[in-house]
């Protein structure tokens, strides 16, 4: 498909980590004044009146560190338990305390450390593989999934390790403004909504007395989302998180806690600010010669020792990590609403055009939903430049310098440009409908943000038409006195007519011209150059697609698709994507070969076909992103789960992510597979659907690639003889497509 087809000096970590010898089993793993949060807040119930009993003050310069471990999973269990292995390597001191709840799978990473949840006393032990730590209370198996459970787990730690200052650590998977931490084992469905986890952190705090925790991370995928930390901004004052996908490393447990035990008297913007800082660079799987050789063995089947600065560089290329001053929420949450204002009254076509080409970041809605996770910022100047609007870009601007006096520190890498730190729901109008109007509820899923915000009324304006009404956002929400059971009524402003279809504004519009073909029938070594003209004001990008008609199926399999480039790019915060100018005729002329792409592990007998779909449009074609889909099976013996590989333009593998849900839906996580995982693929086929009277498109299990020592890569063949329809397909600014097909055919 090759037509069109990124830290900080890593510091010196403790000497006893370095004098190590770790054998690892394995790798996966509003304005400024108005929000003056305080540290006892007034009105709200207190711990007495409730019949709890707060917890002690610490003494100054104390610490309690919260680890809240949900590793009831079989993708992250051992993630997990290597983290609480590298808190171990620190342990608790006389001014830090560290504690933790974790709660394994038993079995998803072969067996042997027990089942259900355990509390520990974090105490120093240089064993990678073994817990060692003093065991407080076996609980047997719990629901990490239920918010009782956490504010259980907070209030006995807070009230049994007084502390100055607190910091709750919240580990498993994550889904943005939909929440995560599922537990399937006791309870399958199980999960924490970011209501449920607004009410947990209000509780604890009440319980405890404790006016704010000083630090909440998430340690889990795509969590910097201004819902998410609109949601928590009332109970702490600093925040960790994610905008992208995590991979298997998870934080630098050890790196953190090591600069925490060493300077106890820092507060939470600087444990924040190190946390993002140490993330991948500092982790012990990569500073430590020992586990970085195990690690590199275990993972990439390199027997040669790689440096760290390479691991890390490699490891690093996608991610993304924040550290924010959740007071600042309210001055943010007021700038997004200037910038709501800006865009109810600019061209909706330079809106939408924002919407398409901004940062994005792993979806949790399925496969075929278009992506809706976008980086704020980066949409803002987006915007700015596809509406060419005065107030719009003030507004962004203005948003851009409150973005930096919110993030404390963050990081991304080299295939995540357009990342300035915190990231924003905005859904296409199919999207939109199932989020406003279906089943899933983000209004209530992101009811903080949802009544201090403007947002989800420009979702619904945009969508439907319906007015903004300015006095909508109640920015006091976000101070520690607002109760969130008092939220919900004020988030429900921007929900439109139950009998509103919503439609998008830059949507159709969209014309291609029949196809013209130079010849309809060549060799499987041949080329037939494809022209045709495509017309329209709201096209985002153009693809060629292939199908091979099976004549005993009477389907057509999908065999290939691929960007086609466009004359001209342009470039905003690092991200490029197609220029098709303003909206005349777009001359299509392209040479086609009859090629088919397969999985590889280096020996042709293993290959799979694959179907390589484009995901991101580069600068040049190796900058280009593919993705195949299939399941994943860890050990070739587990339950199969949704997964999606990653590749470059060049064709080598980049990143291996399994799914809670079918149909690439569900809370991601990113795995490195280890030999003998098995990744089987899935085929499209168009195939007609007689009880509806049209085609339809069905996926059936494929090949399946084992993996080994060697990354799997994307390999070129020629396609096997027979008949084809070669299609120019325009797919719309809110993600819709059109296509023409014309017939060609392959002989031997």
């Amino acid at each position: 498909m090759l037509t069109s087809k990124q830290a900080r000096f890593w510091r010196v970590v403790l000497a006893a980590m370095l004098l190590l010898s770790v054998t690892l089993a394995a790798c996966d793993e509003e304005d400024d004044d108005a929000l003056t949060q305080t540290a006892a807040p007034a009105g709200r119930a207190t711990a007495a009146s409730q019949g709890a009993t707060p917890a002690a003050q610490g003494n100054p310069g104390t610490w309690l560190v919260m680890l809240y471990q949900d590793a009831d999973d079989e993708t992250l269990e051992q993630d997990i338990f290597i983290d609480l292995n590298e808190a171990e390597l620190v342990g608790s001191t006389d001014k830090v305390t560290i504690v933790a709840q974790i709660d394994l799978l038993d079995g998803g990473f072969g067996g042997g450390h027990g089942t259900g949840a355990k509390r520990y006393l974090v105490g120093q032990d240089g064993d990678l593989d073994e817990i060692r730590s003093e065991e407080l209370a076996d609980l047997g198996e719990v629901d990490m999934g239920d918010k009782d459970t956490l504010v259980d787990f907070a209030v006995w730690a807070m009230q049994t390790y007084p502390a100055e200052k607190h910091a709750l650590i919240l580990s498993d998977h994550g889904m943005g403004w939909l929440g995560g931490w599922t537990d399937d084992d006791p309870n399958e469905g199980s999960q924490m909504t970011m209501e449920d986890i607004d009410r947990a952190l209000q509780e604890i705090t009440e319980r405890t007395g404790v006016g704010q925790l000083e630090l909440v991370g998430f340690d889990a995928c795509l969590m910097a989302q201004v819902e998410s930390l609109s949601a928590i901004a009332p109970h702490a004052r600093y925040a960790v998180a994610s905008e992208e996908t995590e991979p298997a490393l998870g934080w630098a447990y050890a790196a953190f806690l090591t600069a925490l035990t060493e300077d106890p008297a820092m507060g939470g913007a600087e444990l924040a600010r190190i946390i993002v800082e140490s993330y991948i660079d500092e982790d012990v799987r990569i500073v430590d010669d020992g586990a970085r050789r195990a690690f590199v063995e275990e993972c990439f089947g390199a027997e040669d020792d790689i440096a760290a600065e390479e691991v890390a560089r490699e490891m690093g290329v996608d991610v993304t990590l924040t550290a924010v001053d959740l007071s600042q929420m309210g001055a943010l949450n007021a700038r997004v609403n200037d910038l709501v204002l800006a865009l109810a009254a600019a061209d909706p076509g330079g809106v939408a055009a924002a919407r398409a080409y901004a940062q994005t970041y792993e979806d949790v809605f399925g496969k075929e939903d278009e992506p809706s996770f976008i980086d704020l910022g980066h949409f803002a100047a987006l915007a700015a430049e596809e509406t060419g609007d005065d107030g719009v870009a003030a507004a962004a601007k203005a948003l851009a310098q409150q973005i930096a006096a919110t993030v404390v520190a963050t990081r991304h890498g080299p295939e995540r440009p357009g990342s300035t730190g915190l990231s924003v729901f905005f859904p296409n109008s199919a999207l939109y409908e199932a989020t406003f109007m279906g089943e899933l509820d983000y209004v209530s899923g992101a009811s903080r943000f949802a009544a201090a915000s403007l947002w989800d009324d420009l979702l619904t304006a945009f969508y439907t038409g319906k007015a903004i009404d300015p006095g909508a956002a109640d920015l006091t929400v976000l101070q520690p006195t607002f109760p969130v059971q008092d939220v919900a009524a004020l988030a429900k402003n921007s929900k439109p007519a139950a009998d509103v279809k919503p439609a998008a504004p830059a949507a159709g519009g969209v014309t291609v011209q029949p196809l013209e073909l130079s010849a309809g029938e060549i060799p499987a070594d041949g080329t037939v150059t494809i022209s045709t003209t495509v017309s329209g004001a709201n096209v985002a990008y153009i693809y060629i697609y292939t199908t091979y008609y099976s004549e005993e199926d009477d389907a057509f399999l999908t065999a290939d698709v691929d960007f086609i480039a466009a004359g001209d790019v342009k470039q905003v915060g690092g991200v490029t994507y197609p220029n098709w100018g303003s909206g005349g005729e777009i001359p299509i002329e392209i040479d086609w070969e009859p090629t088919v792409y397969y999985l590889s592990d280096g020996n042709e007998d293993n290959d799979q076909f694959a179907l390589f779909e484009p995901q991101v449009y580069g600068a040049t074609p190796a900058e280009d992103v593919y993705v195949v889909y299939g399941q994943y099976a860890s050990g070739g013996k587990s339950k199969p789960r949704e997964a999606r590989l990653e590749f470059d333009g060049n064709g080598k593998m980049r990143s291996l992510l399994v799914f809670t849900s079918g149909g690439g839906a569900g809370a991601p996580r990113q795995v490195t597979p280890k030999p003998g995982d098995t990744f089987t693929v899935w085929d499209e086929w168009l195939e007609y659907d007689a009880a509806a009277e049209d085609w339809t498109y069905s996926y059936y299990e494929g090949g399946t690639m084992t993996f080994g020592k060697k990354p799997l890569k994307m390999v070129a063949y020629e396609a096997f003889a027979g008949q084809y329809q070669v299609g120019i397909v325009v797919e719309d600014l809110d993600g819709n497509r059109v296509a023409e097909y014309a017939e060609v055919t392959v002989t031997e």
